[in-house]
This record gives structure tokens, sequence and C-alpha cells, in this order.
């Protein structure tokens, strides 16, 4: 649910002042501001949808098109599992993949949805504040922007997910493999199966790796 308030305004009234003394000749009346809080018709609220059934297709599209690509590397090139040893070599070993993929995608989340969406939202909020829009059309940009990150959502996890499990199958980075005793004979699931759970393990990590990114970058000077 979108719900936009429009900020508080300033109403000025006239507030009569008692004179200092009663022979005072000057106006006893004065001007004050007041600040003035919204009312329940300056609120408004818009029901956020979900995704677009067209992202969803999409995104199960990419995953599926990458568990494809690693059964197609499983059979006709596969890959030595990996054996990391330990568990904190594990550990490390998602952290360097996710980040690798992390690094891939980020030029193609450029193009994902919910540019132009923020770009209305942005002008139906400002518009709203000049007084010259309405709190309507800000709730139903911002339910609209909304909606467009969910499908950014689902279509990069898809995109993660789909890239994580080709990689995964080409470089024999198979998690659950690697948590077994016997890495390199163990069989419980096939390979590409073992790769599509390690491409959803290292998909999922690839937003906070990239907030975690994003937070160690330097600010530029003109953006302080």
């Amino acid at each position: 649910m979108a719900v936009v308030r429009r900020p508080p305004t300033i109403n000025r009234q006239v507030v009569a002042v008692a004179p200092k003394q009663a022979d005072a000749e000057h106006d006893n009346e004065t001007t004050v501001a007041v600040p003035r809080t919204p009312d329940d018709a300056e609120t408004a609220a818009s029901p956020t949808p979900a995704a677009h059934l067209w992202a969803m297709l999409l995104g199960l599209g990419l995953a599926a098109a990458g568990l494809w690509g690693g059964y197609l590397i499983t059979v006709y090139n596969p890959a030595t599992a990996f054996d990391a040893g330990s568990e904190m070599s594990i550990f490390a070993g998602l952290v360097v993949v996710t980040a690798a993929v992390e690094r891939f995608m980020e030029p193609f989340t450029r193009w994902m949805p919910g540019r132009a969406a923020q770009q209305r939202y942005d002008w139906a909020l400002a518009a709203m504040e000049n007084g010259v829009g309405s709190t309507v059309a800000a709730a139903k940009a911002k339910a609209e922007r909304d909606q467009a990150r969910a499908d950014k959502g689902i279509i990069t996890w898809g995109l993660a997910t789909g890239v994580s499990t080709a990689l995964a199958a080409s470089g024999g980075f198979y998690l659950l493999r690697m948590l077994s005793a016997t890495p390199t004979t163990w069989d419980g699931v096939p390979a590409f199966i073992d790769a599509l759970v390690t491409g959803l393990v290292i998909g999922s990590g690839t937003k906070p790796v990239h907030d975690l990114i994003s937070r160690a970058q330097p600010i530029p000077k003109d953006e302080k």
C-alpha cells in the first residue's frame, strides 16, 4: 500500500495581543505563523500491485536458461567437483563467486525496469509539494514505482540465479558436494541440480554484496 501525505503548510492567522500600555496608540493586533497539519482529505493511498506477469515469466525463464546451460555443461563438459577442504574455504568461495556475479550484473541492472517509474514519482511528488499536483496522483505514482521495483527484483533474481548456476557447473563449484565428506565422489543429487542449488544461494546473495560494495565506495565530492 502506497500512502502519500501532503507536508504541513503554514497558515497566517491574526492573533490579538494585549497592549503593554492603556494609552498605546499602535495597533494591538499582529500576524503570526501557525503551522497547520494535514487533515484526512490531504492523505491518499493506492494499493501496490504485485510484479507484472511478464516480469515473473522473464525471471523464471532466465533461471531456467541457467539450469539448462548447467545441465549441458555437466553432460558434455563435466568439471571435477571443487574440494574446499574446510567450511571457511567454502564460505570464502561463496563470497568471491557472489561478488564476481554481482560485478558482472552491474552493467545490466542499469537497464532494468524502475528508472522511468521513479522519475514519474519524483515529478508527482514535486508537483504535490508545490501545490499544483494532488496526493492521489502522487500515491498512484508511488504504487507504480513500487511495482516497477518488484519487477526489477524478480528479473534480477532470475538473471543472478541463471548466471550463477552456469558458472557453478562450469567450475565444479557444487555446494552440496563441497559440504559432503567426499566431494569428488558424492552423487546424492545430479550435478546440474547441485549447480542449481549453488546458483540459488549465490543469486540470493548478490543484493547484500551489492549494498556492501556501494557503501564501501567513496562518495564523489560533488554529491556530498
